[in-house]
């Protein structure tokens, strides 16, 4: 269940209106476009507190998104208006924990999310632990000092169904890899069709576990198996080139309401 009571945390809420080339022939919100609301209301907010994500580029560092759990109780249509509220709910010396919530017009709670999130050194292209300006913003506010551990993700053995892409330019982002909404993209493009048309996604899990870069290739794949009240889809991304695998991710797909 989605709570609407955010936590005594410094909040920033950033209002938009869903396009209608951000949602889908059903209607609904695409789920790699909320990821990209998202992503705008944590980065207005990262600048408030001092921690920009441009300051942090002239200092040869970038964060990095290292895991989205997401659980919707309603879809924005489109010209919907949406508030994206957003806050840092907890952080280590490495891990920092963002949340959201999207509330509807009257205020109630259509999305949660949770993500975690790392910062990158862009030379050596590695994890780092958080630098003193996000150390200190980190400091100056009252919040928990663990951040969420993301569950274990299955994967889709033997997969049942497979979509290839090619990392586009359109796809980086400021540092120079593949943007966290295109993995989602690509994950929901693996779904079958009959589950996209007769469900909607409930919900959603990825982990990010390495880079991509332009003319990559991506191949992802999928399992569907039975749910809790409907049915869920593994999804695994797989770097064609070396077999790396790059994201994990679980989707819920639930009758639509």
């Amino acid at each position: 269940m989605i709570s609407g009571n955010a936590p005594s945390r410094p909040t920033h809420q950033q209002r938009f209106r869903v396009r209608s080339y951000e949602t889908d022939p059903l209607g609904r919100l695409q789920v790699h476009m909320l990821c990209k609301l998202l992503q705008e209301a944590a980065t207005a907010h990262a600048a408030k507190l001092g921690v920009a994500v441009e300051s942090l580029r002239e200092a040869g560092v970038a964060w990095v998104l290292s895991h989205l759990r997401l659980r919707v109780e309603r879809w924005p249509g489109p010209d919907a208006e949406i508030v994206v509220k957003t806050w840092p709910e907890a952080a280590n010396r490495l891990l920092v924990e963002r949340r959201f919530e999207v509330l509807d017009r009257g205020g109630e709670v259509m999305v949660g999310a949770t993500t975690i999130w790392l910062v990158l050194d862009l030379e050596s292209r590695r994890p780092v632990r958080l630098p003193g300006a996000i150390a200190e913003a980190v400091a100056r506010h009252e919040i928990d000092s663990q951040p969420m551990r993301p569950e274990n993700l299955a994967g889709p053995d033997p997969a049942d169904r497979e979509a290839v892409f090619t990392v586009r330019r359109s796809d980086l982002d400021l540092a120079d890899h593949v943007n966290n909404t295109s993995y989602v993209e690509w994950a929901i493009e693996a779904v079958p069709h009959q589950v996209w048309v007769n469900h909607e996604p409930s919900e959603l899990d990825i982990s990010y576990l390495s880079e991509c870069h332009h003319g990559q290739t991506i191949v992802s794949s999928s399992r569907t198996v039975d749910g809790e009240g409907g049915l869920e889809v593994r999804h695994r991304l797989v770097r064609q080139e070396d077999g790396l695998e790059v994201a994990r991710a679980r989707t819920a797909w639930r009758p639509p309401r």
